[in-house]
């Protein structure tokens, strides 16, 4: 009997990275990559049409991150196993991708054996793996802040004030729309610039137009 290959979709952004992973799992056994996508504009249609069996996700894309594509997959109950690829090691980014429902997490330097075994244990299993070098200790790692690590610590709503200040709305006037005390409002912007290491609302319309938070 012919084995059932299981399909897999890629969706990373640099295709040198692309071009090395379908050339590894074309040698797997059992795998097989049916379509690689380079941004989130491109990956549900790719879902539907392909319906992979798992996702090969990049977490630092243009326009949506990897875990806000995560979490939409999730709410969305796709049931497609999602293994996280990234360079990121860092205890809260991978808590982050297992409560948003990730299958797996691995690093862009792992071995192809190591990728291999994720890509079997998460078509054969329901509890996590954890890549060749993954933290799994609240022991920190050397990573240092970056762009994206900055992106992705901020809360939803935090990220909506974000908005309203690069609309050129006032305290006041987003506490208002919000249904949320000025004081609340300062509260959160306060913690914005501190988490981002900013210090006003220029700075803050360069970083949200640089990094395309919206």
């Amino acid at each position: 009997m012919k084995e059932k290959v299981k399909k897999i979709l890629i969706c990373e952004d640099h295709q040198i990275v692309i071009d090395g992973l379908c050339s590894i799992i074309a040698d797997f056994s059992g795998f097989g990559v049916v379509d690689t996508v380079t941004s989130y504009s491109s990956l549900y249609s790719s879902l539907e049409i392909n319906k992979p069996d798992i996702l090969l996700l990049d977490l630092n894309l243009p326009h949506k991150n990897g875990i806000e594509i995560l979490r939409e997959l999730r709410v969305k109950k796709n049931p497609v196993k999602v293994l996280i690829l990234t360079m990121y090691n860092k205890k809260t980014i991978i808590s982050k991708t297992v409560n948003e429902g990730a299958d797996g997490f691995l690093l862009k330097n792992c071995s192809s054996e190591d990728l291999l075994n994720a890509l079997h244990h998460v078509s054969e299993n329901d509890f996590f793996y954890y890549g060749e070098g993954v933290i799994k200790s609240k022991k920190k790692s050397g990573f240092q802040e970056d762009e994206f690590y900055k992106r992705i610590q901020l809360t939803s709503r935090e990220k909506e004030i974000i908005k309203h200040l690069c609309d050129g709305k006032k305290v006041p006037h987003i506490a208002t729309i919000m249904y949320i005390s000025p004081l609340t409002v300062e509260t959160h912007k306060k913690n914005i610039y501190r988490k981002l290491g900013l210090n006003s609302v220029t700075k803050l319309v360069n970083f949200a137009h640089e990094n395309q938070l919206f």
